[in-house]
């Protein structure tokens, strides 16, 4: 039995999915890849065997919530499966061609998901994957949503099957909404789930799992406005010692730690030291440092993770004050590499980015329903609430649907009619491609 290497991204596109060339994957992923795989910290030419790659505001709202998101998600697809493939292959000690399979993809109106699995190790130890959707704005609509893959991975030769969910998000946003994006974390926990392909089993929640694994734009901002020098990326000359105190301060003034001390959110998950890089939002458009005056801002992009043999102490209200997460034994599921991408500049948002070792199993479970699963959530956090039931879960969705694309088409309309502008690139394309949408998804449904 070995560890399991897993490479998490979270980004928001600003909704420039669609130009999101190939250069600009490259930008994204590559050289996060190149650093990682060179980063002393870590064993040289290391090939992860898990991706699990998040984004939000894919695409222009209109065109999201229209349902024309298909042919960015195949083409994004596509790209990112070529690069790790031959990145891979490039680092690959033996110089064999190595592949990548996508494993999953789950999306719902701006929100993706994918989970890329390497097939030189992780081939023949896949279970059947599930996925979920959910619309977490007002009547289910999904302009804010959230998207989940359950993965169950037989760890050893003969079982230690481990059960592996991954939750993309996208939260409300604004300062004044603190306690609505706190009410959406808890709609993710009960509304969620995962439906068993056999009917009379119990659905999966979130937390029915091995690992978690938490990502996203989850919008929490600092509490104020930190002096402006502390404001930077970095550069090689900097003090690091001044830097990382300065950070510290600005972690101080986190409103998810903050949320999360008082017992009020994310209960059981913990995250890397978020001094290692500075805060991911508002940044300026087209610039690699800067940010914008219009907000207060903050690391609104996160990874967040919980594993079944982490130590408890690792989630007291004690630890999320400290920038460095306790260590813990070796069955501790451990952060080897985190940091953000600053040189991606399309975006209001820097990716952020994270390499996860999974110890290796201390079990043998002979089966994906048999495996480990986390403990209930630590004090001073409520109980997590219970499943919301299948028919609620139903009409929750049709509903958010219908509005979608009652705002969503009509919306297109009035942009293709209008010209389109600047800002949005777009004139009677996006007519035509709302046409030609809503025939593609007939072809595909039939």
């Amino acid at each position: 039995m070995s560890p399991l290497n897993i490479f998490i991204t979270t980004w928001n596109t600003g909704l420039q999915g669609s130009k999101a060339q190939s250069q600009d994957l490259t930008s994204w992923l590559l050289p996060v890849l190149q650093n990682t795989a060179n980063d002393p910290e870590l064993p040289q030419g290391i090939i992860p065997d898990l991706y699990a790659i998040g984004v939000q505001e894919l695409l222009p709202v209109h065109l999201a919530l229209a349902g024309l998101s298909r042919p960015v998600l195949s083409i994004l697809t596509e790209r990112i499966q070529s690069l790790l493939s031959s990145h891979a292959t490039s680092l690959s000690s033996e110089k064999i061609p190595e592949k990548f399979k996508l494993v999953s993809r789950v999306s719902h109106v701006g929100v993706a998901l994918w989970i890329f699995a390497r097939e030189k190790t992780m081939e023949g130890r896949l279970g059947k994957t599930l996925t979920s959707s959910l619309g977490l704005w007002y009547g289910g609509m999904g302009n804010k949503s959230a998207v989940g893959v359950r993965l169950p991975i037989r760890r050893g030769k003969e079982g230690g099957w481990e059960v592996l969910t991954f939750v993309n998000a996208h939260l409300e946003a604004h300062d004044k909404n603190l306690s609505r994006r706190n009410a959406q974390y808890e709609n993710i926990l009960s509304s969620l789930v995962f439906q068993p392909s056999d009917p009379l089993a119990e659905p999966y929640q979130i937390f029915d799992s091995s690992h978690v694994f938490i990502i996203g734009d989850l919008n929490y901002r600092l509490s104020s406005q930190p002096p402006t020098g502390y404001l930077r990326d970095g550069k090689k000359n900097d003090d690091v010692l001044t830097l990382e105190k300065q950070r510290f301060e600005m972690v101080d003034l986190d409103t998810l730690r903050k949320e999360q001390r008082e017992g009020r959110v994310f209960g059981g998950l913990r995250e890397g030291d978020l001094t290692r890089f500075a805060p991911t939002y508002k940044r300026i458009v087209g610039q690699v440092e800067g940010y914008s005056k219009k907000r207060i801002p903050g690391w609104t992009d996160r990874i967040l993770f919980a594993s079944h043999t982490d130590p408890s102490h690792l989630f007291s209200p004690q630890a999320y004050l400290t920038p460095t997460i306790p260590s813990g034994p070796e069955s501790t599921t451990k952060i080897i590499h985190f940091s953000s991408t600053p040189e991606l500049t399309i975006s209001d948002h820097k990716p952020v980015h994270a390499v996860i070792l999974l110890p290796p199993p201390e079990h043998s479970s002979p089966a994906p329903h048999l495996s480990p699963v986390l403990p209930p959530v630590p004090s001073p956090h409520s109980p997590r609430p219970a499943p919301t039931s299948k028919e609620v879960l139903l009409a929750w969705k049709l509903m958010g649907s219908l509005l979608d694309r009652l705002i969503g088409w009509p919306w297109c309309l009035l942009v293709a009619l209008g010209g389109g502008n600047d800002k949005t690139g777009l004139g009677v394309s996006a007519f035509l491609a709302m046409i030609w949408g809503v025939w593609w998804s007939g072809v595909w449904s039939a």
